[in-house]
């Protein structure tokens, strides 16, 4: 037997997240050689400073998580050698009562892809992202200088409700769904289009992904335009997706639930770092009366007017407090909601010369047998790409439709 010992039990925020054994995946695909050895003392360097991620959770009688560490070393980096470059990797297993964290090295050709993979409960994406950026500086300090600085430790990163409570954010009287009530047993809705099933699959399964990537141009573009109107590229984004999804839905009459993420690290005062918290996020909501005569860029504004409205008024940093939302599944009465998680801009990451940085994209894992439905976006080498995570029919569909929207935003851009 080995000693372990309890980090913390996790909040009500993070409990979701192990309840559907969430685990989240941040790949990076780089052309150029890679030192495996080198990779894996970097990967290793990482769970020293952070070592509640080689802890793994554990339930007590009462039902509650809580994040454990042991003795026992962690198997470290798994290295998938694919001779077609076409081919799919072998799926991969995880199981939040032996491990955390993930890293697979998936070499095809002259290209290889790094994803690190983590358990929602301890990381949202910028914190992952931050994880993997710190754990690539590493490997170019080892394949560059041979070293890399000494490891510094740090502590379990806090719940959203410990950071807000820091913070004197108390619950307020509106979570911020009293939007969305207007729309709850209101209609005649009809089935729903996302798929279910009546069986838990035994670990957790990758939802299906497919995406769409605008040219460099076209980024630009939209970028101009949406500074151009005040809006932000954000509030173009979600109303693209919610006008797609009118379109694709078929029920005119019916608007549409939107729930989006918002990242409080610089919301919040003080502010809260990249690794501080585990999930800093409040949640903001919008529901969208769509008509045929909707002006795509009027509804954008009105996004983020609502959006600005509530946060001015303190409500979305508070929202958490009130519930956690779920991924899966869809209140009754409700027309589908709509999921979205703008990663905004992934800055460049610090790589050896002969290693260039070609792509990124995201995985999503749950295991649950309801149907996943989660839109997510990111500029990255300056080109804008949303994913779309479902489990739904004819995803590409909806895929289409946003990209058409969004290149229509770019073409409205006037060069000056």
């Amino acid at each position: 037997m080995f000693p372990s010992s309890v980090i913390r039990k996790l909040a009500r925020s993070e409990e979701m997240y192990a309840e559907s054994q969430n685990f989240i995946g941040l790949g990076a695909t780089v052309r150029g050689p890679v030192d495996l050895d080198a990779m894996s003392t970097a990967f290793d360097a990482m769970l020293q400073a952070h070592p509640a991620l080689g802890g793994h959770l554990e339930q007590d009688t009462d039902g509650r998580y809580a994040i454990v560490v042991d003795d026992l070393l962690h198997p470290g980096i798994e290295v998938v050698e694919l001779d077609d470059p076409g081919a799919e990797p072998p799926p991969i297993f995880f199981d939040q009562t032996q491990a955390l964290v993930a890293c697979r090295v998936i070499r095809r050709g002259d290209e290889t892809q790094i994803v690190l993979y983590i358990h929602h409960s301890l990381a949202d994406g910028q914190h992952q992202f931050s994880l993997i950026e710190k754990m690539l500086a590493n490997y170019t300090d080892l394949v560059t200088t041979g070293t890399m600085r000494p490891v510094k430790v740090a502590p379990a990163p806090d719940s959203l409700e410990t950071v807000l409570a820091d913070r004197g954010v108390e619950k307020k009287g509106r979570s911020g769904l009293e939007r969305l009530m207007a729309a709850m047993f209101t209609y005649d809705l009809p089935p729903s289009r996302r798929a279910a099933s009546t069986e838990t699959p035994p670990y957790p399964m990758r939802v299906p992904m497919v995406y769409c990537k605008l040219s460099a141009q076209d980024t630009e573009n939209l970028i101009a335009f949406s500074r151009s109107q005040k809006l932000g590229v954000n509030g173009l984004l979600s109303a693209a997706i919610l006008m797609a999804e009118w379109q694709l839905r078929d029920t005119p009459k019916i608007p549409v639930p939107y729930v989006y993420p918002v990242d409080l690290r610089y919301v919040l005062s003080p502010p809260v770092s990249a690794t501080a918290c585990t999930n800093p996020v409040g949640v903001a909501t919008y529901l969208a009366e769509i008509s045929e005569h909707t002006d795509p860029v009027e509804l954008a504004r009105d996004i983020v007017d609502t959006f600005r409205e509530d946060l001015s008024e303190g409500v979305i940093q508070q929202s958490m407090l009130h519930f956690s939302p779920q991924y899966v599944g869809n209140p009754p009465g409700m027309p589908d909601v709509v999921m979205f998680t703008d990663n905004g801009v992934i800055p460049p990451m610090r790589t050896p010369p002969d290693l260039e940085l070609t792509a990124s994209h995201g995985e999503l894992y749950f295991q649950v047998n309801a149907g996943i439905e989660i839109y997510t976006s990111k500029i990255f080498n300056g080109q804008l790409m949303v994913e779309y995570h479902s489990h739904g029919p004819e995803p590409q569909r909806s895929i289409a439709a946003i990209e058409a929207l969004l290149k229509r935003f770019a073409s409205m851009h006037t060069p000056v």
